[in-house]
């Protein structure tokens, strides 16, 4: 049992045991019953009976009443345990002052009025740090001594309720918001003692005060202090010793324009205000010329004195047609903080009927800060709710369902079930009525910005709330069929960062197509890279990219989208309709029995790794692939189960039983394959080779498909083994080539030499046929020269 219910509780006893009877005020009661007991509840309004009041004493000060035990324990459950947040003192209270304002507008416009009742009420606030006290004063209706004693002696007594009745429904235009009388007691969880003092708007009317410290009595006096103009009520909190934080004006601001800033009567806080003036420099100015202008200097001045809080204005309660995009734009910057943020949508309507609602929805331009960190944080306040104005909470669960958590907005009804305290808004009929209103226009919101001329804007709309829509597919059925069409996917036939709907999927089909194919990885590129896809592509089909954790969640939603089946590729069993089953099946079989020697080592050589091997034509590119059976679950769906194991206290691989092996296509016509094929014919399955090779296209498959490799230690030592095997292989083709050319050196150079000393014997004889031939000349000269003598 909550606090609140235990007040209920501990009221019907005190009821049980006479401590409170049932009370009907007078015509004239109901019409001016004050608002200073107002709250949220569910029971009647009670009066202490004659035997609850004991004789009143006369004393100087002025009439004293006690309570009953009983109901001084029903005080103290109200005061100390109602309310979880003592802050909500001021809204209450200020809330009493805007009824009391608007009763008092309403009276002077039906009644012959003089011009100070036809004057705008207002609210005013003041704290005084030395008596330590909180003054809250308004110019409404006010009270006779007997509507204190009734309003205020009596716990649970709505003067509101009592003056809406006797106007009857529909009769006039009020925005009164206390209804259960028991608001005016939450001035004490701040103060230890309370004073009232208030004058009637009647003729003739005297001033009272009245002062309870909540223990057992109170006390009517006349008079009160300084006297009030008109007519209206000053309250007057003599503030614990725990609650001095309150006399801060900067607090009570805080406060009131997280309440109240949309009250329709002007709230005021008295402040001390530092301006800055332009005044005459004496000292610069003692010898300035008559033709001079004077020097001036700036000196800040201090004053004192009340300023509005609540300047914005609640434009929800206007018409549509009266709010201009400018407005819906200014409001929401001002009401949400986010200065710096343009929504991407709004839109603004209401509930007539049965229940009242008025509301307006944001869509934010960018993802708010809080939701950056955790896209459902507690701690966002995206609904604010209102009633009459006054702010309510913003925590409520149940007013959205957590797929919209970014849609920003308010809502006023005044039909909504709240608590006592106003804090817990309770299931009903009419909450799922508005949660459904919400969602509605929530979708209508989305679908406008997706069908919007600039394509930009629905794509930062899917960047940044994306994740939010698929959510939406897993938990909300009801909506599910809305929010499909409103999915985007990135596509093997949209470029760059272009997205896909399935609208346009089924509009680019190809023709007899009968399903939409997709297939899930760790991003866009590792799915482009995926052999599974690889399959479908090279047929010219387009596959849809699933490249989030969440997308594969999402898509078990989905299993189909007008009358097209969605298919993984990655699972077992890929047709595509263009050729008979049969001889699908038997064009396999005949691939099985053509490679079964290969076939076959695989299956012996993967052993633990996989369910089975076996052949296929409709791979392209890759050597192999892994693929699982139809109920098997995808290489992310396992890294996201594996995560969840491990979070659960588990091992990382214990949940990965058998059962969920994949199965190895292969493509006999890769030269991979074939070589592979070669292998075991020319080696033997006994060799290493070939088995650290059938290993090693395993790896590739499950690497290239999205898989985890299970040893990432055996898979590097034999990257290492066959990259050592091509070195050494490589070292020594190099060795080879490097002895054929020193062979090929000596034998150059030899031929050199041989032609070098060849050359020289040729020098030698020619140079020796050339002496010959001088000396032969010398001497033929010699004989002729003798011959003459």
């Amino acid at each position: 049992m909550n606090l609140s219910q235990a007040a209920t509780v501990l009221i019907a006893s005190a009821v049980a045991v006479g401590a409170f009877v049932p009370s009907v005020p007078t015509t004239q009661r109901m019409m001016m019953a004050s608002t200073y007991a107002t709250s949220r509840t569910t029971f009647s309004p009670l009066a202490m009976s004659d035997s609850a009041v004991i004789d009143a004493e006369t004393v100087e000060e002025g009439e004293t009443f006690e309570f009953q035990a009983e109901v001084g324990r029903v005080m103290d459950i109200i005061i100390n345990s109602l309310y979880s947040n003592r802050d909500v003192f001021l809204r209450e209270l200020v809330s009493n002052a805007a009824d009391a304002c608007d009763k008092k507008r309403f009276l002077s416009l039906t009644s012959d009025a003089d011009a100070e009742s036809l004057a705008r009420p207002t609210i005013q606030i003041k704290s005084d740090k030395e008596a330590m006290t909180i003054t809250i004063e308004d110019s409404g209706v006010g009270m006779t001594k007997s509507e204190l004693m009734n309003n205020l002696g009596k716990i649970a007594q709505s003067g509101t309720k009592k003056f809406v009745e006797a106007l009857g429904e529909g009769s006039a235009d009020v925005n009164l918001i206390g209804q259960f009388g028991v608001g005016f007691y939450s001035a004490y969880l701040v103060a230890d003692k309370v004073e009232v003092v208030t004058k009637s708007m009647q003729p003739n009317s005297e001033q009272f005060k009245w002062t309870s410290d909540a223990a057992s009595s109170y006390t009517i006096a006349e008079g009160g202090g300084d006297p009030i103009e008109g007519s209206g009520t000053r309250l007057i909190l003599h503030l614990k010793d725990d609650a001095l934080e309150y006399m801060d004006p900067a607090k009570l601001e805080d406060l009131l324009q997280h309440y109240s800033e949309f009250v329709e009567f002007p709230i005021s806080v008295w402040k001390e205000k530092t301006e800055y003036k332009q005044v005459p420099d004496e000292e610069a100015n003692e010898d300035l010329a008559e033709d001079e202008e004077p020097k001036m200097k700036t000196v800040p001045e201090t004053t004192e004195g009340y300023e509005q809080m609540n300047t914005n204005k609640p434009i929800w309660l206007r018409s549509p047609s009266d709010v201009t995009e400018e407005e819906y734009k200014d409001f929401y910057q001002s009401a949400f903080k986010a200065t710096y943020d343009e929504p991407l949508g709004q839109t603004h309507f209401s509930l007539e009927g049965q229940i009242e609602c008025k509301s307006i929805l944001y869509i934010p331009g960018m993802l708010p800060f809080e939701l950056s960190k955790d896209m459902f944080d507690e701690d966002s306040r995206n609904i604010r709710l209102y009633v009459k104005r006054v702010f309510i909470n913003d925590k409520f669960e149940d007013i959205m369902p957590r797929w919209l958590k970014f849609v920003r907005g308010v809502v006023d009804s005044q039909d909504l079930p709240l608590n006592v305290s106003r804090e817990i808004l309770q299931k009903s009929k009419v909450l799922s009525i508005i949660n459904k209103r919400l969602v509605r226009k929530s979708l209508d919101m989305i679908r406008a910005i997706e069908s919007d001329e600039d394509d930009s804007k629905y794509i930062m709309f899917w960047n940044n709330f994306g994740k939010y829509m698929k959510v939406g597919i897993i938990e909300d059925q009801r909506n599910k069929d809305d929010i499909i069409p409103l999915l985007r996917f990135y596509s093997s036939k949209s470029g760059g960062d272009e997205y896909t709907s399935l609208d346009q999927y089924v509009e680019g089909m190809k023709e007899n197509q009968k399903q939409i194919y997709y297939v899930a990885a760790d991003g866009k590129e590792k799915a482009q890279m995926s052999p599974a896809a690889e399959k479908v592509r090279s047929r010219g089909y387009e596959v849809l990219y699933l490249t989030e954790p969440l997308d594969e969640i999402m898509i078990e939603s989905v299993t189909e989208y007008k009358d097209f089946k969605l298919f993984d590729v990655s699972k077992e069993g890929l047709d595509f309709g263009d050729e008979d089953k049969e001889e699908r099946k038997k064009k396999e079989e005949e691939l099985n029995d053509a490679h079964k020697a290969v076939k076959d080592y695989l299956e012996t050589a993967l052993a633990g790794k996989v369910q089975k091997v076996k052949m296929t034509d409709l791979l392209a590119d890759s050597p192999a692939a892994l693929v699982q059976s139809a109920y098997g679950m995808s290489p992310t769906m396992q890294k996201y189960m594996k995560a969840q194991n491990v979070a659960s206290g588990g091992a990382d691989t214990g949940m990965m039983g058998s059962f969920n092996q994949a199965v190895l296509e292969v493509n006999p016509n890769h030269p991979i394959v074939q070589d592979l094929e070669r292998m075991v014919k020319s080696q033997g399955v006994e060799s290493e080779e070939p088995k650290n090779f059938a290993t090693l296209l395993y790896d590739v498959a499950a690497l290239t498909s999205g898989y985890e490799i299970e040893d990432s230690g055996d898979f590097a030592q034999r990257i290492l083994s066959m990259m050592t095997t091509k070195a050494v292989g490589d070292v020594m083709d190099a060795e080879v080539e490097m002895a054929t050319d020193v062979v090929e050196d000596v034998t150059v150079d030899a031929s050199i030499d041989t032609e070098t000393e060849s050359t020289e014997e040729s020098e030698e004889k020619e140079v020796e046929e050339e002496v010959k031939s001088e000396t032969a000349d010398v001497v033929a000269e010699k004989n002729d020269g003798d011959d003459e003598l």
